[in-house]
């Protein structure tokens, strides 16, 4: 029976197998869980700074408008008009509106009356203009013709357009005859979202918990639950969000945290780098209020890393378990290896007398190698003499190419300052003997400018010995383009060439030589106009933009654009595609803004674009110099 017995007992090496396993698993499985645990919190406490910024962000940016419905309520001219409106002061009102309107940068500014009907608007000449139309349904007016601020996110009536609308009340002799509004267009914040490198997904939800701004376009008029009866009757009574259907964004909670925090499951937005990327993944999302209006921000980031770190500290544990395993398995062979140590020692002395032999021999052949290499060592330093010489006459060969170079772009870009001296100073001799003193000193100002540019030019010759120093100074380029389009107007036919411009509402003021930047603007001009046949007119649109710490400028024209030949040597000096060109104004328009810490590049436009070829200018704002002034 006992013999039976110990039949049945399992070996003792299957025994300690089973608990090398169990314990593989167990340290496996709680590696994974205290990684993830820990990497979940760190991203959590990240997400709860990024989503604080966004929210003081998106805070900041829409309390900057609070004082424009404010500061036109005052106005005596608008509580005359609601009093009693005339086709004139109805004029009036509006061009004021329009002024005011371009220099704080909102999307609209307008009057309504007790009725909540629109009696003037900074757009009373668009084709979705407020004027005429009434408000009174909507929140903001009701809120601000009792006396208190409106301020309301919707679709509008009119533009179909969403935006942030704020109102004030007017007053007159104590009573409220009427408000002014404001509407903000919050697309920009959303574009900021979208940019290149973000990591995050962002929306943000009101009060009803729509989502009224996102990262992702399609998550947009979207809810994470059901709404409300009433919140659907309100929706529908102040007209929100018009024909919007609002439907309820496909996502599952998997845990909730006790901050208002959660990890969700979505589907995977698209992006530039991965337009198409299907399936779900999970997200870690943060909650923070926002305004008045009781919004919340959102700030979700994927979990794949924080997956990922988990899966490796689990790989990691298991290949340290595994190298426990051969450890001990290497102990239990050590005492074997000793036994066979004696021999391993015996047969080691014998090599070590065989390596003695090989070593002289070997020794031999280094000697006999060493006075080869001596031999080619006197021979190389022969041939480096030879070449040192060869090298200092491909110097000098290189100084007199570049100040050929030099000289011939010195002598392309003074013709146009040239030209234009000799128009003003031909203007300036007429109007002195017109006695039109006023006139004739904008003109010598004027040539005083030119003679500073043709000196710039000429200063260029000592970049070829050291670099400038005035390569990376404040410049307005407003300021710039003026005065370059002053020189342009003086070119023949400068009749022909039409301009379209966009600015910013502030001045944007970059790093770069001033004088250089006049002379990119008018290389990339009178380009334009030279590529345009004659018989045509040039169009040109002017473009500028501020993103983050650069500014982008865009120049397009009307031309049938650039061969696809050219395009990789538009830049290289002295390559030209015109008859009579000398090849160096784009080429020196891309040093001047390279010296600048910029850069210059070309396209050609589709033809859904209208066609045409876009040159691109990539500055350095200067918001020391901004904040200075």
């Amino acid at each position: 029976m006992l013999q039976r017995l110990h039949t049945l007992k399992p070996p003792a090496s299957a025994l300690l197998a089973g608990a090398s396993l169990i314990s593989l698993v167990a340290l496996t499985w709680s590696t994974h869980a205290w990684v993830q645990q820990r990497q979940l919190d760190e991203l959590h406490r990240t997400l709860d700074t990024r989503a604080e910024l966004y929210a003081a962000s998106i805070g900041g940016a829409l309390n900057k408008y609070e004082f424009l419905p404010l500061a036109v309520a005052q106005s005596e001219a608008v509580a005359q008009l609601i009093e009693q409106p005339t086709p004139a002061k109805v004029s009036e009102l509006n061009a004021y509106l329009v002024d005011i309107n371009r220099r704080a940068g909102a999307f609209a500014v307008y009057v309504l009356d007790e009725n909540g009907t629109t009696l003037a608007s900074s757009n009373w000449q668009d084709a979705s203009s407020y004027v005429g139309v009434n408000y009174g349904f909507r929140p903001y007016f009701k809120n601000a013709i009792a006396g208190g601020i409106g301020r309301f996110y919707g679709i509008g009536a009119s533009t179909f357009e969403a935006g942030y609308f704020i109102s004030q009340p007017v007053l007159r002799h104590g009573r409220i005859i009427g408000i002014v509004a404001a509407k903000v267009n919050l697309d920009w914040i959303e574009q900021s979202w979208r940019s290149p490198g973000a990591g995050e997904q962002i929306w943000v939800k009101d009060a009803n918990g729509v989502i009224i701004l996102a990262s992702t376009p399609s998550f947009k008029f979207n809810t994470l639950a059901a709404l409300s009866a009433v919140a659907k009757q309100d929706i529908s009574v102040q007209r929100q969000f018009l024909q919007e259907n609002l439907p309820i964004l496909p996502h599952r909670v998997r845990r909730q945290f006790a901050d208002g925090a959660s990890v969700m499951t979505l589907e995977r937005a698209p992006t530039d780098q991965l337009p198409a990327l299907p399936g779900k993944a999970d997200y870690l999302a943060v909650n923070r209020p926002l305004g008045p209006l009781q919004w919340q921000i959102t700030v979700l980031a994927e979990l794949d890393q924080v997956d990922e770190a988990a899966r490796n500290a689990a790989i990691g544990a298991a290949l340290g378990w595994a190298l426990l395993m051969l450890a001990l398995m290497y102990a239990r062979q050590r005492r074997r290896r000793i036994a066979d140590k004696l021999k391993a020692q015996q047969t080691l002395a014998l090599a070590y007398e065989q390596l003695e032999i090989k070593v002289a021999q070997r020794t031999a052949d280094l000697v006999h190698a060493n006075g080869r290499l001596q031999a080619e060592v006197a021979e190389r330093e022969r041939a480096e003499q030879t070449l040192r010489y060869a090298q200092a006459e491909l110097v000098q060969s290189g100084k007199l190419a570049a100040i050929g170079q030099m000289a011939a772009g010195v002598t392309h870009e003074l013709n146009q300052p040239l030209a234009a001296l000799q128009t003003f100073s031909d203007n300036a001799k007429v109007l002195l003997a017109r006695g039109r003193i006023d006139d004739a000193l904008d003109n010598l100002s004027t040539i005083s400018d030119l003679v500073k540019r043709l000196g710039y030019v000429t200063s260029q010759l000592k970049g070829f010995a050291r670099r400038s120093d005035d390569a990376r100074k404040p410049v307005s380029v407003r300021q710039a383009f003026a005065q370059t389009m002053l020189q342009v107007r003086t070119r023949k036919n400068s009749q022909r060439l039409s301009l379209h411009e966009s600015w910013p509402g502030e001045d944007i003021v970059v790093l770069c030589n001033a004088i250089g930047l006049e002379q990119v603007f008018s290389n990339l001009i009178t380009n334009a106009m030279d590529a345009v046949p004659e018989t045509e007119a040039v169009q040109i649109w002017l473009q500028v933009r501020s993103e983050g710490a650069l500014a982008v400028l865009h120049v397009t024209d009307n031309g049938p654009g650039i061969a696809l030949a050219s395009l990789d040597r538009i830049f290289d000096p002295f390559y030209t595609t015109k008859e009579h060109g000398l090849g160096l104004g784009l080429s020196i328009s891309a040093g001047i803004v390279r010296a600048a810490g910029g850069a210059l590049a070309v396209r050609n436009r589709s033809r859904a674009e209208g066609g045409g070829a876009q040159f691109t200018i990539t500055l350095t704002r200067d918001d020391d110099h901004k904040e200075n002034k």
